[in-house]
Order: structure tokens, then C-alpha cells, then sequence
């Protein structure tokens, strides 16, 4: 299949492709006219690829884990740097994982202390709602911070 239609297969842009290709992730075939084309193992490494990508997997641990084999003198020194270099890639995603999970716990208390602004009838603003019990937990929340008026006290 041609560059087109894996892109539209796998879900990315010609451009996210080429750009896998020129970082060694794979090599595509070509015609006798120069013509870029992949088959289905092609399909399922830009899928792995992809789906990687979008997990935030860096472009350059992939590239080092493409090289691997064709850098290596045996299965031993293979194997080994892959397990390396999977430890890192483990290790920055649970670095992740946890800032996900503080987020995450700090968006559901958002939601919960939102609950008590339900059927306040004033203007949400820091003058109105100084003094206010909800208004004050709202603020221990990071993501709420986003949502005040930035300290504006005339608003």
C-alpha cells in the first residue's frame, strides 16, 4: 500500500510517517519508480508506533529500541540493552503516572466542593465571594486556580 494509505489506515499524517521513517523506526520499501509502499508487518509497526507516540513514549527511546538488533553482537547484548532502555521508558512513565494521579485527585476534589456553588445565586467573582466556606476549598484546589479571576479584586 502506498504512504497515503497507511497514513489513513493507522490514523496519522504522511508528514508523522515520513518523520517515523527518517528516524530509522522503519524502512519502507519502494517500486522501480521510487515509489514508497508497506505491507501489513509495515501496518502493524507504525500501529505500534503510533500508539506509543501517543502514550507519550519518546521518539527517541523508539529509534534506540529500532536500532538494538542491528547494533548488537548477540542475543545476550540484545536483549539486555532492550531491557535497559524499557526500564527508562518505565521508569518516565511512572514518573507520569503519579503526576497523572495527583491531577486526577485534584480535579475530583474540584468536583466535589464545586457541588456546594449549586444554586448560588451571586456573580462567581473574588469579592463576591470572599468569605466564602466553598470558595476557600475551591482555591486549595490547583485546577480551580485556573478557573478564578486571577486576583482581580474589582471584578
Amino acid at each position: 500500500m502506498k504512504i497515503g494509505e497507511l497514513a489513513r489506515r493507522v490514523g496519522v499524517s504522511i508528514s508523522a510517517l515520513r518523520l517515523y521513517e527518517h528516524r530509522g523506526l522503519i524502512e519502507a520499501g519502494r517500486s522501480e519508480g521510487g515509489t514508497r509502499h508497506y505491507g501489513q508487518e509495515d501496518m502493524a509497526r507504525f500501529q505500534a508506533i503510533v500508539s506509543l507516540t501517543r502514550a507519550e513514549v519518546p521518539i527517541d527511546s523508539l529509534t534506540r529500541l529500532a536500532r538494538v538488533r542491528s547494533e548488537s553482537s548477540s542475543g545476550a547484548v540484545a536483549s539486555q540493552r532492550v531491557e535497559a532502555i524499557l526500564a527508562e521508558v518505565e521508569a518516565e512513565i511512572e514518573v507520569r503516572l503519579k503526576l497523572l494521579q495527583s491531577v486526577r485527585a485534584d480535579i475530583r476534589h474540584a468536583k466535589q466542593r464545586l457541588a456546594g456553588c449549586h444554586g448560588c445565586p451571586k456573580r462567581p467573582t473574588r469579592r463576591n465571594c470572599t468569605g466564602c466556606p466553598v470558595a476557600d476549598e475551591l482555591l486549595e484546589c490547583q485546577v480551580m486556580r485556573i478557573v478564578w479571576d486571577q486576583g482581580r479584586k474589582d471584578v
